[in-house]
């Protein structure tokens, strides 16, 4: 079965299902936040709409200990069940590397490529890459300034135009 939660419920939902004792999966990524020049790292659900995965026979469970958290049960096929557990392994190996790892997203910028700053003190702002720090930061040159102005800036703060 697969579980879709109320909205930003996906780990109430998981832990009331662990505490009922039955095996289930809430797949979660680590998101970084910058809110007045500090940095919060939380762990956040992988995927939005509150998917929580478990392993049980829904003909003999009780679905009003978790009625307060769910807003659908879906039952899967034999055949379903299979693909879905061979996609979970795959992400499941994709959540283990994204907390150890950062996970380059944006593999496709190059320098001299436009892009648009999407957070910080530039928000909004067009600039052009000019160099890559270990692919965790970029150095970009703001281009809708009178004056030409470097800064460095994470990777994951700069979309391509």
């Amino acid at each position: 079965m697969y579980f879709v939660s109320q909205p930003r419920c996906e780990i109430k939902l998981y832990d009331t299902l662990k505490k009922l004792d039955i095996i289930c999966y809430l797949p979660l990524v680590k998101k970084k936040t910058e809110y007045s020049r500090r940095i919060y790292t939380r762990m956040v659900p992988m995927f939005g709409g509150g998917y929580v995965f478990a392993s049980i026979d829904s003909s003999n469970f009780d679905f009003r200990a978790v009625s307060k958290y769910l807003r659908r049960a879906f039952n899967l096929t034999p055949y379903e069940s299979a693909d879905l557990l061979k996609d979970l392994q795959t992400v499941r190996k994709f959540e283990v590397l994204a907390q150890t790892h950062k996970v380059e997203i944006m593999t496709d910028l190059k320098i001299n490529d436009s892009v648009v700053i999407t957070r910080g003190y530039f928000k909004g702002e067009t600039a052009q890459i000019k160099r890559f720090e270990n692919h965790d930061n970029v150095t970009v040159a703001l281009t809708s300034l009178p004056m030409t102005l470097m800064v460095e800036l994470p990777v994951d703060f700069v979309n391509k135009e």
